[in-house]
């Protein structure tokens, strides 16, 4: 069964149960999971609905920042209901394949609305007080914030709300990676770990997993702050060979992940976890890419012949 992430009018479920009643359909047909993040996206109005009387939400990319919102479980029935709400068959919205981010920086395959190129307007349309009431609610069932939708309402951009990234392999300082990440200058950069399970692969690189079942640890790297992830993420994206969240088959996947640095700060950042949890081999009990590597190599030369 495909998972539904929402991010507009259907988080109210009393919006959601007035449509089914107009149009005889079953409001069980959707049920909520809980809240998640929506990568690589931000709200915008730039949509007309006669319906609402004004405009209604739209999502459009946008590297480094994500969408607050909620996933729901729906059957084929559900589908149909959110197909006619959403007025895809007269071209408004389409669904849109993508991957959304919950608890521990796992990612969940999703579908999701869109306006369609041709219901796009250039210009902002702003939204109905009732509209704006409706979404509002929905938010705060889910106890998400609204300074994502106060901000697109009025037709300015919210700021992003992770301006870092967590590395903990050869992206590190001293590795062979680490200048794709010193050439974006970053304004800070220190020692910080992750939960979740560390491995070594057949290549000389680490992979991160938070999938598994296994009991997570700490996961030992570095903490780097940027004025803007953007042009950061997009460096990132090709050194990890990371096409986006509508593809799949990846070998890394971006999520987010809460990191604790040095000083004892605890921040969102960016990370790099196993996409093709396939290649991962034995688990790095200490955490630490460096020293199971430096240990490896001292094991090897003990084993060469003199």
């Amino acid at each position: 069964m495909a998972i539904y992430f929402a991010y507009g009018s259907n988080l109210d479920a009393r919006n959601w149960r007035e449509f089914c009643a107009r149009h005889n359909a079953n409001p069980k047909s959707m049920q909520p999971i809980g809240p998640a993040l929506l990568p690589d996206c931000e709200l915008v109005f730039n949509y007309r609905s006669v319906l609402r009387s004004g405009g209604a939400l739209n999502i459009r990319e946008r590297k480094g920042h994500f969408v607050h919102g909620a996933l729901f479980e729906v059957s084929d029935h559900g589908w149909e209901v959110l197909d006619l709400k959403e007025s895809v068959a007269a071209g408004c919205y389409r669904r849109i394949s993508h991957m959304a981010i919950v608890a521990g920086g796992r990612t969940v395959p999703v579908v999701t609305y869109q306006v369609t190129r041709q219901r796009t307007e250039d210009g902002f349309v702003a939204p109905s007080d009732e509209y704006t009431g409706i979404v509002r609610r929905g938010l705060a069932a889910f106890g998400l914030p609204s300074h994502q939708y106060e901000k697109a309402a009025v037709n300015e951009r919210a700021e992003s709300e992770v301006d870092s990234v967590f590395v903990y392999g050869t992206l590190m300082r001293g590795e062979s990676r680490h200048a794709a990440l010193e050439r974006h200058k970053p304004a800070e950069l220190d020692a910080a770990h992750a939960h979740g399970r560390l491995h070594a692969t057949a290549a000389d690189y680490p992979m991160l997993d938070v999938h598994g079942d296994e009991p997570a640890g700490l996961v030992r790297g570095e903490f780097a702050r940027f004025p803007d992830t953007g042009p950061v993420l997009e460096t990132l994206d090709e050194v990890e060979v990371f096409h986006g969240y509508a593809r799949d088959g990846h070998e890394y996947v971006r999520t987010l992940l809460e990191v604790v640095t040095a000083r004892g700060a605890r921040r969102l950042a960016w990370t790099y976890v196993a996409g093709d949890r396939s290649m991962m081999a034995e688990r790095i009990d200490s955490g630490c890419w460096r020293t199971h590597r430096a240990a490896s190599r001292a094991v090897a030369g003990a084993e060469s012949p003199a």
